[in-house]
């Protein structure tokens, strides 16, 4: 973005853009403790998803009853307490950063530029991003289960330009979901489609979004 044209806000998304995470791990680590398949405990969490994702559920416990209720498993107090621990202390050490995420961030705002995080995701995301930093290293952090409303829902963006005291026409979006990308487009954003596996060449469908390779492009 050169300086003259440079918006003064800039929304971004966690996982794949900021983070990238070892999933495979995890869902091995949690579906060897209840007995069941990797692949069955991923379908679970998918099909719940959604509501996770915006609240629907009153706590951390209820969002993984819900799970393990979709795994067609008794949701036992003592067995929903472990698994969120684990959930809990395997996130902190599979979820990484990547090497170009903080210092974009901090040149940002040494650019004066504000920025938010904008993440569709259920309350164990939370402790990562506290851990992680980036609650200091950002103006805002937006969360979709804090807020109740997801990408693409256009609300997840507005409360994330409220928090900035933005405007649409001056802000940016960076996620590598091009759906997520389309509902900021439609509040009249810049928008940014990031793809960090290069090995996927130049053919990448972009949809009519600007494509990057890694968020240094942000400071070009």
């Amino acid at each position: 973005m050169s300086t003259a044209d440079a918006p003064t806000t800039v929304l971004i998304d966690l996982y794949d853009t900021l983070v990238w995470g070892e999933w495979p791990g995890l869902r091995d680590t949690m579906a060897a403790r209840i007995g069941i398949s990797s692949a069955a405990l991923q379908s679970a969490f998918d099909s719940t998803r959604p509501s996770r994702g915006v609240g629907s559920f009153a706590g951390a416990e209820e969002d993984m009853a819900s799970v393990l209720e979709a795994c067609g498993l008794d949701p036992e107090p003592g067995l929903v307490g472990e698994l969120l621990e684990l959930e809990r202390s395997s996130l902190l050490t599979r979820i990484h950063l990547y090497e170009d995420s903080i210092p974009v961030l901090r040149a940002l705002r040494a650019r004066g530029v504000r920025t938010a995080l904008v993440s569709n995701c259920s309350r164990s995301t939370r402790p990562v991003v506290d851990d992680l930093g980036l609650d200091r290293e950002m103006d805002a952090v937006v969360l979709s289960f804090e807020v109740g409303a997801a990408k693409p829902d256009a609300a997840i963006y507005r409360a994330a330009l409220d928090r900035l005291g933005a405007e649409p026409a001056g802000a940016a979006f960076v996620d590598d979901q091009s759906v997520y990308c389309d509902g900021a487009a439609a509040l009249g954003m810049r928008t940014y489609l990031i793809q960090r596996d290069s090995s996927l060449g130049d053919d990448v469908s972009t949809d009519g979004h600007t494509l990057i390779r890694d968020l240094a492009a942000l400071l070009a």
